[in-house]
């Protein structure tokens, strides 16, 4: 498969989804304006090719303008609006736990990607979505710890790697499995909410079978 038909591919559908009013359960916290905004704004963005290396002399690596905008967006979403200082910590320290978590898979599969789950593009982003979608529920949480999380994995692959590897963080591959992660994470969060919710009118049901009555 080509490098950014996976990101299309993701988006496409997501548009169709809130066009046809899945908004409520795919974004319910951020308005359709602000979406539309910053998509003109990212794909204006991607066309100039603007990269910064923040560290060249330790590592190989290079962010593309459009990820550092959207780092950026991700920080003013999930941690400047956590109110409390402990979610704060918390939502930081699942953020280090999925770079870890890709960073480690990446360099791992650099060895010998023969034995994987679904594929060596896949599994890394997969895992950190899931891990991500069990963390928190909130769209806007998971979109900072997922762009961070990407970010800072790449970086951790290419520590792991000591100069054998150089990232392009805005790449189209890079694109791919970010948006595989986000999807992911917001696809098990869902999950996990209809789970809860069917256990929840299941015991509803059994408590009218034995005789109860709810409050």
């Amino acid at each position: 498969m080509n490098p950014g038909f996976m990101s299309i591919w993701i988006m496409s559908i997501t548009f169709v989804l809130i066009a046809t009013g899945w908004k409520s359960y795919l974004a319910p916290e951020i308005s359709a304006r602000w979406m539309a905004l910053l998509v003109i704004v990212m794909v204006m963005l991607l066309g100039m090719p603007l990269w910064w290396s923040p560290f060249p002399e330790y590592m190989h690596l290079e962010i593309q303008i459009s990820v550092c905008l959207l780092l950026f967006i991700g920080s003013m979403l999930s941690y400047k609006s956590s109110e409390q200082a402990s979610y704060l910590g918390y939502l930081i320290l699942c953020t280090l736990m999925i770079s870890i978590i890709w960073g480690f898979i990446r360099k791992m599969y650099s060895y010998d990607p023969v034995f994987y789950w679904l594929g060596p593009n896949w599994d890394a982003p997969l895992l950190a979505g899931i891990f991500c979608g069990a963390f928190t529920s909130q769209i806007k949480h998971q979109f900072g710890m997922m762009v961070w999380g990407a970010v800072l994995g790449e970086t951790v692959n290419t520590v792991l790697q000591s100069g054998s590897y150089t990232a392009h963080i805005g790449h189209s591959s890079w694109w791919d499995s970010f948006w595989i992660a986000f999807a992911a994470a917001r696809l098990f969060s869902l999950l996990l909410k209809a789970i809860r919710l069917g256990i929840s009118k299941l015991s509803i049901k059994l408590w009218h079978i034995k005789g109860g009555r709810s409050s």
